[in-house]
């Protein structure tokens, strides 16, 4: 599935805006007076400033509100302006809406029109008469058929394509002390690369991205199901990446990573391909160094946290 790119006037507000972010909580955390605690949790060994109390963990950071504040008056600018997706012919408001705060990530809700594009991915207008626009330079189609975008048949799984309209999530990544803890980076690269190999459910898409993981865009979902579906939507979804289970390996499910959209079930919090480390380092970073043959660490935890904390 391909999408036109997110318009470049938002996608250097929401670069913009997650550079705030990361700048904030980064600020906010060199202030706070205390050791980082440890604990174990999964094998491993975490830390993080205040230890338990886990500050601005799950909530935003003194500076990461304002920093949200100001994607949303940049993105009601550019609506005024009638320079994002025609979005005051349809009259949409821009709100951009904290839907969730994670440990490496903040999910802001975004209106479709506002990320929409009023021109095809090869600049022509968009169709607006409701027929599927061509993605790759073919013709279009004038009977309404769907068109395969690669080539290949049209996927029979019931992965909706997201259209022009439809509200989206953008996930801006959040400061880490490193990268194995925080640093929301990574796990945008890590969904960009599931998506970009699977491309179908029960993976919600993923619409475009910056590369260096800055931000990603999906369709917005409701997260997490009602609570008389719930259980049966966790099942659907476990039972859907079932197929996938030789190629990726996902964490525990939780409520909060699945979502309905368009009648179905989604894990709209991707897992890490097999063979992957927990959590990866930046690239270009050189992995962590192994033990020697006599099972001697090359450096102690103390002077690994320390030199991940210098990296970031």
């Amino acid at each position: 599935m391909r999408q036109d790119p997110i318009p470049p006037a938002v996608a250097d507000r929401l670069s913009t805006a997650a550079r705030r972010l990361r700048a904030a909580r980064r600020n906010a955390l060199e202030r706070v007076a205390v050791e980082e605690t440890e604990w174990e949790y999964a094998g491993r060994t975490w830390s993080w400033p205040a230890g338990e109390a886990r500050t601005y963990f799950h909530e935003l950071a003194p500076g990461e509100r304002e920093a949200l504040d100001e994607l949303t008056a940049e993105l009601e600018r550019l609506r005024e302006a009638g320079a994002a997706a025609e979005a005051t012919a349809s009259g949409a408001t821009s709100t951009a809406d904290v839907v969730g705060v994670g440990t490496g990530r903040v999910a802001v809700g975004i209106p479709g029109s506002i990320g929409g594009d009023p021109r095809t991915s090869d600049g022509d207008a968009k169709p607006t008469d409701g027929t599927p626009k061509p993605t790759d330079g073919t013709p279009k189609p004038t009977d309404g058929t769907p068109k395969p975008t690669d080539g290949t048949p049209k996927p029979t799984d019931g992965t909706p394509e997201p259209t022009h309209g439809d509200p989206l999530v953008a996930k801006l990544a959040r400061y880490g002390p490193s990268a194995e803890m925080g640093d929301g980076r990574p796990q945008n690269r890590r969904e960009r690369r599931i998506w970009s190999a699977v491309e179908s459910h029960p993976f919600l898409p993923v619409l475009d991205g910056d590369p260096d993981g800055d931000w990603i865009v999906m369709p917005r979902a409701e997260v997490p199901p009602e609570e008389p579906v719930r259980e049966e939507a966790l099942d659907r979804v476990r039972r859907a990446l079932a197929p996938h289970r030789d190629r990726f390996h996902f964490d525990e499910l939780k409520p909060e990573n699945v979502g309905a959209y368009r009648g179905r079930y989604w894990i709209v919090d991707y897992g890490r391909p097999t063979g992957e480390p927990l959590f990866v380092d930046p690239p270009g970073e050189p992995e962590p160094p192994e033990a020697d043959a006599a099972g001697t660490p090359a450096e102690d935890d103390a002077e690994a946290r320390e030199k991940r904390k210098d990296r970031s």
